[in-house]
């Protein structure tokens, strides 16, 4: 056997003792560097792995009735999410989900497109969850990688009457609407964001503020508990007290069931809304994702329209309450001798037509007070041509005509009061005449439009002649004003009076109205517009003092025929209903 001679000096050892030393001294070196110089950083990618934050949702703020009755509560649900990024195999997965949610792969794909915002946030697929689906979905926890459920809460309607039009809803958040949002509030595509009523106008003050929990969980991803530090506590938002009276909400309700038209009651000295009714209506449920889709287009396409809110967006002729607006000019501008009659035998002559007075027989001779009391419209033909279109517009927007009431209610209707730049470009300079229109406008007829809400800020005009506050849902709002509208005492108490003769005084159109106690001073104003889609729609406005104290009321009947029978009644029910529970009103205030 050959043998080779070790020939590896002293050199080579040193050398590679060296080498080894080296790697040792650079390996330890990097090891301090590690776990001593980096270890903040390291820690907390460690952490990262380790703890799971979590979004921590608190309930929405109450509604509630002046008196405290719940309007709207919170009901406890739960919602499945997925991680975009842990989805392998994202049809497998879902066509494995799909039976657990009880429903099929097109919806699951649907709500995952919807909700997918990027593919590190959570995206929703499923709400409502039951406890067997939720046990059925921790059972196959490891089929599921990257799914989790959390609870939120959506709104319920405890209070029978359920009133969506001014309360409103919540819609989802989608991620075509989170650009257009608040970002201060932190939406995420599945969230609830008041979309209508009073929902959306206080929707900063109803909304919760988000929390951080922080949970260990193991390498699958499984909580294992929940770790106290650095925690953020959710906030619950805050309750939102109307100036709505429940119990005489629904008393209105009834009034107007099976009727299409809005009621309106306020307290003149506050501005505070007591009952807006709008009808017919709909039930609030139908927002939360219960509602089949041809249920929900039943309700889109129904003639009567119950998703609009009439009392703020119906726009009617205004009728006879206009003629209080030719009375305040007549009387502004001297035009008219409160002893002057007019002979109405029922219909009078202008330019070759014929125009008629709602009493076919002729109410005689009427002066300036009769014609109010009885609603007589030759009386007003006669003196509205004393008047000019641009002296009687003013009047009309004085009175908040042709503007908004400022209510803090979304998707509030401008109406309109058509002046003479309105009549040339819809007629063209030859296609009308100032005297023939202001035969429609001192009626409320023709081109005027105004909504129940504009009404009741006009009667309310009158009711504290002219020092107005602004009307308002939210109990605890500051009152504020209107611009005051500065008349002559004369003026008002004129005005008042006629309006107190309206229910009191015999032939006086409103009679209906008085309650049969008489217990209360009444002013009115009937009104019949006619309309060109049916039968005429009945109106009244009107205020009584009750108890120290002035209450507005505004009744529109859509094609309910004559205002003072139809509308002036239910006006009286309604002082008969605070007549009946007076205590309650002495409490309140």
């Amino acid at each position: 056997m050959l043998k080779i001679d070790n020939k590896a000096d002293i050199f080579h050892y040193r050398t590679l003792f060296f080498i080894l030393c080296l790697s040792l001294f650079t390996l330890m070196g990097r090891y301090y560097y590690l776990q001593v110089i980096e270890y903040e950083r390291h820690f907390s990618k460690s952490q990262i792995n380790r703890v799971k934050a979590v979004t921590t949702y608190a309930p929405r703020g109450l509604i509630l009735d002046r008196f405290g009755e719940i309007l709207v509560d919170n009901y406890p649900t739960y919602i499945l999410t997925v991680r975009p990024y842990k989805l392998d195999d994202k049809e497998a997965i879902f066509k494995e989900l799909a039976p657990i949610l009880d429903t099929n792969l097109d919806e699951l794909n649907k709500r995952y497109k919807k909700y997918y915002r990027s593919k590190f946030l959570p995206a929703i697929i499923g709400k409502n969850l039951s406890f067997e689906q939720i046990s059925e979905i921790e059972e196959k926890r490891l089929d599921f990688p990257g799914f989790e459920y959390e609870r939120f809460d959506e709104r319920i309607y405890p209070s029978p009457f359920n009133e969506a039009h001014f309360l409103g809803y919540l819609r989802e958040v989608d991620r075509d609407t989170i650009p257009y949002l608040d970002k201060g509030l932190l939406y995420r595509a599945g969230e609830l964001i008041g979309w209508q009523g009073v929902e959306k106008h206080y929707e900063k003050q109803l909304r919760f503020s988000k929390g951080i929990d922080y949970v260990e969980v193991d390498t699958y991803g499984r909580e294992i508990f929940e770790l106290e530090e650095n925690r953020i506590p959710a906030f619950p938002g805050e309750n939102l007290a109307l100036s709505i009276d429940s119990n005489l909400q629904k008393f209105v309700k009834g009034l107007l069931a099976e009727r299409k038209g809005s009621v309106i009651i306020s307290d003149v000295n506050s501005g505070e809304i007591l009952s807006m009714v709008s009808s017919p209506s709909y039930d609030l449920g139908v927002y939360r994702g219960t509602t089949s889709e041809e249920d929900w287009d039943k309700l889109l396409s129904d003639v009567d329209k119950p998703l609009l809110n009439r009392s703020i967006s119906g726009l009617y002729p205004a009728g006879s309450m206009l003629k209080l607006i030719t009375t305040i000019n007549l009387l502004e501008d001297n035009s008219v001798a409160l002893s002057d009659s007019i002979l109405c035998l029922g219909a009078i002559e202008y330019g070759g037509n014929e125009f008629r007075c709602w009493n076919e027989n002729g109410h005689g001779y009427v002066d300036l007070n009769e014609a109010i009391v009885q609603s007589c419209n030759i009386y007003f033909y006669e003196k509205v041509q004393l008047l000019s279109l641009e002296s009687w517009v003013k009047t009309a927007r004085n009175f908040g005509f042709n503007s908004f009431t400022e209510i803090d209610l979304p998707n509030e209707k401008i109406g309109l009061i058509p002046d003479r730049e309105f009549f040339t470009k819809q007629y063209g300079r030859w296609g009308w005449s100032e005297r023939g229109v202001l035969l429609n406008l001192t009626l409320g007829q023709g081109d005027i439009l105004v909504t129940p809400i504009q009404a009741l800020r006009f009667i309310n005009h009158i009711a504290s002649k002219g020092k107005t506050a602004k009307l308002k849902m939210n109990l605890n709002k500051n009152i504020s004003y209107y611009a005051p509208i500065e008349y002559s005492d004369k003026t008002w108490d004129y005005i008042w009076s006629s309006l107190f003769d309206v229910i009191n005084a015999t032939g006086g159109t409103g009679w209906r109205a008085m309650p049969s106690s008489k217990d209360l001073q009444f002013f009115g104003k009937t009104g019949t517009a006619e309309n060109p889609h049916g039968e005429a729609h009945a109106s009244f406005i009107g205020f009584f003092e009750f108890n120290d104290n002035r209450y507005s009321i505004v009744i529109i009947v859509e094609n309910g025929g004559s205002g003072g029978s139809v509308a002036a009644p239910l006006a009286g029910d309604i002082a008969s209903y605070f007549i009946n529970n007076a205590q309650e009103y002495l409490a309140d205030r």
